[in-house]
């Protein structure tokens, strides 16, 4: 369980990612239930789903962002099996040399 020092300061580090001077509040808070969902936080994904109201956001914002969040999670996918071939491809040639 985090102390409390530690509690204050990932709080203080999350409100300062939440609210920064860079993005727009909208593309901000599009990036939150699009890394929930990426990692797979249903948690996070109700908490911001849940806000999409207060920041305006639409079921076809979201929507969007799921899909986005769909065809990174599968090009990855594809990746990681590219690179597993490769590495069996590459055991068996040592293996039959």
């Amino acid at each position: 369980m985090l102390t409390s020092v530690h509690q204050k300061t990932f709080g203080d580090f999350y409100d300062s990612v939440r609210t920064n001077d860079i993005l727009g509040p909208k593309t901000t808070y599009l990036l939150h239930p699009a890394t929930a969902m990426a990692a797979g936080c249903v948690p996070c994904m109700e908490y911001y789903l849940k806000q999409k109201t207060v920041e305006g956001v639409t079921d076809e914002e979201i929507g969007t962002v799921q899909a986005i969040v769909m065809a990174v999670s599968a090009g990855k996918v594809n990746a990681q099996l590219r690179q597993a071939e490769r590495s069996v491809k590459a055991d068996r040639s040592t293996q039959g040399a």
